[in-house]
């Protein structure tokens, strides 16, 4: 009963009141993004995104053909976390794109101007679950994000995953009037990632229906109780961040030159 309460406040929580967008079709939705995680040395924050601000504006100057979205940690287990992310993508665009970055030196730019400040990466590609989301095509950017990332269990088998979309459904089929998107990580640990926007950080206020509620309203109780105890059994943790969109340090919200 324990686990039960613990994911119906979390899924509650994360699933918060925003209105809904126009719907596109997932089928036509390339499912990958490639993402950096980045790290500044302790005492070098500044340094550092005073380093990447210039980096993100040469490589709109030299024509990159990804619009890359900067965000920092505003709250969870490591605050001074930076992330790039670009999305839109298939598995052949990485290859193109390692070609774009040895012809125009994205890399070398970054490594000799912006590494000295840097403690350590982690790069990841996220695969998003469009079929079981609710995340419009169009959506604009919001100033937060939150995210809550679970780990899986080794063995853990087909159950939970079942159980998600099964909850995924009945939160689309019978008009859960929220935004939700599934994203699955390739590399590093098996993990899970469920996003929601927020307008502020007073969006994290509980919603006046939390998600259990609804599920027991339009099912059962005991149904609702289940399908969460089944979507749980399958991971060994989890944590949760809010992201602060920084248009700041994303190449495609940037205005002059490198030389500004």
């Amino acid at each position: 009963m324990r686990k039960i309460s613990f994911i119906t406040s979390l899924l509650g929580t994360l699933m918060l009141v925003i209105p809904l967008g126009v719907w596109a079709d997932h089928h036509e939705r390339a499912p990958l993004s490639d993402v950096w995680l980045v790290m500044p040395k302790q005492g070098m924050a500044t340094q550092f995104e005073a380093a990447a601000k210039t980096h993100m504006a040469f490589r709109r100057d030299a024509g990159d053909s990804r619009d890359w979205e900067a965000y920092s940690a505003a709250i969870g287990s490591n605050p001074m976390l930076h992330m790039w992310r670009t999305g839109g993508l298939n598995w052949a665009d990485m290859d193109a794109y390692a070609a774009e970055d040895q012809e125009n030196g994205y890399e070398a730019n970054w490594f000799t101007n912006v590494d000295p400040y840097v403690d350590h990466y982690h790069h990841y590609m996220e695969r998003a679950d469009f079929e079981n989301s609710n995340w419009p095509a169009d959506m604009e950017q919001h100033p937060y994000y939150g995210v809550t990332s679970w780990t899986l269990k080794t063995g853990a088998g087909p159950g939970p995953d079942e159980a998600r979309k099964e909850l995924s459904k009945i939160a689309m089929e019978e008009g859960w009037g929220e935004n939700w998107l599934w994203l699955n990580r390739v590399g590093g640990s098996p993990t899970l990632m469920i996003v929601s926007e927020l307008e502020n950080l007073a969006a994290m206020e509980p919603p006046e229906q939390s998600f259990f509620a609804f599920l027991t309203e339009k099912r059962s109780a005991e149904e609702a109780a289940e399908l969460f105890a089944q979507f749980g059994a399958g991971f060994a943790d989890s944590s949760y961040t809010i992201w602060a969109h920084r248009p700041d340090l994303s190449s495609a919200d940037m205005s002059g030159s490198a030389d500004d």
